[in-house]
């Protein structure tokens, strides 16, 4: 075992330390080490690592938990790409937690994952896309926490922005579930609707645009609510 391997094995024992300020400590030593371009992980190393970052993104204490989704922004250009799929599956099941700061904390590691995926790397890319896309267009029409829903919003925004041209064959499905958020008697939810439009429609073919054109002209002409009616104008002038 190398001295930074060994450095590490240290890091991640004291991260199960009782004490909160040891976890604290050790997590941002970790960070320290994952942003260092010359460190290299092994199989062994790296399954360890994204196992305990997973584990205190439900510690007890709000600073440690913090440390660690900082960590997974670094870690993803470190280990493989299997590891990293690992990673996004466990913080989509974390999404549709009971508890309202593992969602959260959640939610703000998969934006931070999405945000430091390589564009370089289509295989890598291409997999989270597809394993996660379904998820949040599920979350986004069926799940009746608007909190959650407000979230996979963001995330699916945040996809469509850097990967939009890689999910063309689900561009039919995410239109389908944005379009009734348009309506949502929530105004949170009808901004984070087009703003996903937006991103959506500088990828999207020539009939689906028609398709989205066509259902707001007619929304709007149908439309006696004022506030959707602004919402409807609003999609219109952000795709144009």
């Amino acid at each position: 075992m190398t001295g930074v391997l060994y450095h590490i094995s240290n890091l991640l024992e004291k991260m199960t330390s009782s004490d909160k300020d040891f976890r604290f400590m050790a997590t941002n030593d970790l960070m320290s080490e994952l942003q260092k371009d010359s460190i290299k992980l092994d199989d062994d190393s790296e399954r360890k690592v994204v196992r305990m970052l997973l584990k205190l993104l439900e510690d007890k204490n709000g600073e440690v938990q913090n440390l660690a989704v900082k960590c997974l922004g670094p870690l993803v250009s470190k280990v493989k790409d299997y590891q990293v799929e690992t990673i996004v599956e466990t913080l989509c099941n974390n999404m549709l937690s009971d508890k309202e700061q593992l969602r959260d904390i959640s939610s703000i590691g998969l934006k931070t994952v999405i945000n430091e995926l390589p564009t370089s790397s289509n295989t890598l890319a291409t997999s989270i896309c597809k394993g996660i896309t379904g998820r949040l267009t599920n979350a986004i029409t069926k799940q009746e926490d608007v909190s959650v829903k407000l979230e996979a919003l963001d995330i699916l925004g945040d996809l469509l922005s850097r990967f939009g041209p890689l999910l063309l064959s689900f561009h039919p499905t995410i239109q389908a579930a944005l379009l009734p958020q348009l309506s949502s008697s929530r105004m949170a939810v009808r901004k984070r609707a087009i703003i996903a439009l937006g991103h959506l429609v500088l990828s999207s073919n020539k009939n689906l645009f028609n398709d989205l054109i066509e259902f707001l002209l007619k929304e709007l002409g149908a439309n006696t609510n004022s506030s959707t009616t602004r919402t409807f104008i609003q999609c219109i002038a952000s795709i144009r």
